[in-house]
């Protein structure tokens, strides 16, 4: 008996033109993406209806809402990459000719990217389709080990259903996708390398999420709704000065970078202009290293100034659908 593997598992993704209808099967019209785990996943809710009946049995079994949230890990590709940034920011800035530089920066007004995506698992023949998915937001970490550098999506869509067939027999990928491993990584406070700094990480929400209050007659989302934008995180940092210890007591602002390069032409970096810690102290807990664990939030930006930018650098000069 043949049972389905993650490692026979493929991910097809095709920007989505219109909410509630997934982009047609085509050979050649979609991204076959890497990733690590897919956990973007059907829900529906089951509940016994209330009504009496003269007995102490349970009511009937009612089918309410049906949803699709979740989360995909992925590889932080240099090419593969700029696709999901893409869905979360919206067009990049672009310049170059063989070696690209795409700048990605948060909209104000948000840019609500829809995507369908394939899931196929070819040990066993069975495919689905996921249509209207839109980011809800990033995650990722800096530390210095051995991996390669990973980042979390966070979805939303409308539904999940099972097709017949592969959206795309012969899908598009990014080749070559050089990913960074962990000890790459460099972070920065204004502009400068923090040597004290041992770890640190960002959660980038959009507060974007499917509507389940219109009155569509269906137990799906009528539409994806927009939200507002949080940036937050945390900083790892030994004790050597009272450089980090007074930023934090002090709430002062400064702005935060996370920087892997693999070369002067393919690198990505994540910068946050404007950043104030959160108030911690430095607990002696032992004989070794001392070491605190800040929490991080961004600021409003002022008029014309970025919440945060991301800078890719690569061989992909668009981030268009394939055809």
């Amino acid at each position: 008996m043949t049972f389905a593997r993650g490692n026979e598992a493929r991910l097809l993704s095709r920007q989505q033109a219109s909410f509630g209808t997934a982009e047609a099967a085509a050979d050649g019209a979609f991204r076959l993406m890497p990733f690590y785990s897919y956990n973007v996943s059907p829900t529906g809710e089951l509940a016994n209806d209330e009504a009496a009946y003269g007995d102490s049995m349970p009511g009937e079994v009612v089918a309410g809402l049906e949803n699709l949230t979740g989360s995909m890990a992925v590889p932080m590709g240099l090419n593969s990459i700029g696709w999901h940034l893409q869905q979360l920011f919206g067009d990049p800035v672009t310049t170059g000719t063989e070696d690209y530089s795409h700048v990605f920066s948060v909209p104000r007004q948000q840019l609500i990217r829809l995507m369908t995506h394939g899931i196929s698992h070819n040990g066993i023949g069975q495919h689905f389709v996921q249509d209207s998915l839109a980011m809800t937001g990033l995650e990722l970490s800096g530390q210095k080990n051995g991996q390669r550098q990973r980042v979390t999506f966070n979805l939303a869509g409308r539904q999940e259903v099972g097709v017949p067939a592969t959206l795309d027999a012969t899908p598009v990928q990014y080749a070559p996708d050089p990913v960074p491993v962990g000890f790459q990584a460099a972070l920065l406070m204004d502009g400068a390398i923090a040597g004290a700094v041992t770890q640190a990480a960002l959660t980038l929400n959009s507060g974007i999420e499917p509507d389940q209050e219109a009155l569509n007659g269906l137990p799906t989302a009528a539409a994806m709704q927009s939200g507002f934008w949080e940036l937050s995180g945390t900083l790892g940092a030994r004790f050597q000065d009272r450089v980090i210890y007074d930023l934090a007591n002090t709430g002062g602002s400064f702005s935060l970078g996370f920087k892997w390069e693999i070369s002067a032409t393919r690198s990505l970096e994540i910068v946050c202009p404007d950043v104030r810690l959160e108030r911690t102290g430095v607990a002696v807990e032992g004989r070794g290293i001392l070491s605190s664990s800040f929490n991080w939030r961004a600021n409003r930006p002022a008029d014309g100034a970025e919440l945060m930018t991301v800078t890719l650098k690569n061989s992909t000069a668009s981030y268009a659908n394939p055809v």
